[in-house]
């Protein structure tokens, strides 16, 4: 995958560089816009421990403690892409897209009753990447278009530590609305991030996101 992610950082800046300039009246190159996307792997992944209550505690050793994650929360994908129009058909861009996962973690003892403090834990995650967009339909008010980028991301938390990872993303099929500087998108897709196989930060994640743009 580190092989694919270079390979397609270099197709990307070659694109920027060589490019021609757009064919026709094409005003409009550059778009800014912000926008939100969903959490499904990460709400699926990160969830509530099952809540340890025994029909017969006092079986249990008198030190027995065990430990629970509880009052989970998600900000969702919260991105922001600049895009310029090299074409008609093509847009090349740079993507920044941020989420977090904040959970808390309890002991309790053999009667679920808590013994200690609660630790808040919290996880972000931080990507960037260049895009491509390639627009198949064009009207006035109306533009479909699909899309990828292949960047790295940064998992960070609040105990520490931060580990690097590739990250892919992929936008199956697009819809733009809007007349003049401002518009409308939603997108179906999936971003993922994922070291050796073995760990993985998102997998099938922000499958669908809407965002705010502004072109001039």
């Amino acid at each position: 995958m580190k092989r694919i992610t270079s390979l397609f950082i270099f197709v990307c800046f070659t694109l920027m560089t060589l490019q021609a300039r757009p064919k026709g009246d094409l005003t409009q190159r550059h778009q800014v816009r912000v926008g939100w996307g969903d959490m499904l792997f990460e709400t699926m992944a990160f969830h509530p421990s099952v809540t340890h209550e025994y029909v017969n505690p006092s079986a249990l050793p008198a030190d027995f403690s065990i430990s629970e994650r509880h009052h989970y929360g998600y900000t969702g994908h919260i991105f922001a892409e600049y895009q310029y129009r090299t074409s008609r058909v093509v847009r090349v861009g740079a993507l920044l897209d941020f989420e977090g996962i904040f959970w808390k973690e309890s002991a309790f003892d053999r009667n679920h009753v808590q013994i200690g403090k609660t630790v808040p834990v919290r996880n972000y995650n931080l990507v960037a990447m260049p895009t491509v967009r390639f627009d198949y339909m064009n009207s006035e008010l109306v533009s479909l278009y699909s899309g990828l980028g292949a960047g790295v991301l940064l998992a960070f938390d609040n105990m520490g530590k931060a580990e690097w990872s590739p990250a892919l993303n992929l936008n199956f099929f697009g819809v733009q609305v809007g007349k003049g500087h401002w518009s409308g998108s939603a997108e179906l897709g999936l971003m993922a991030a994922l070291s050796g196989g073995n760990k993985i930060y998102m997998l099938g994640s922000r499958l669908f996101s809407v965002s705010l743009n502004y072109r001039w």
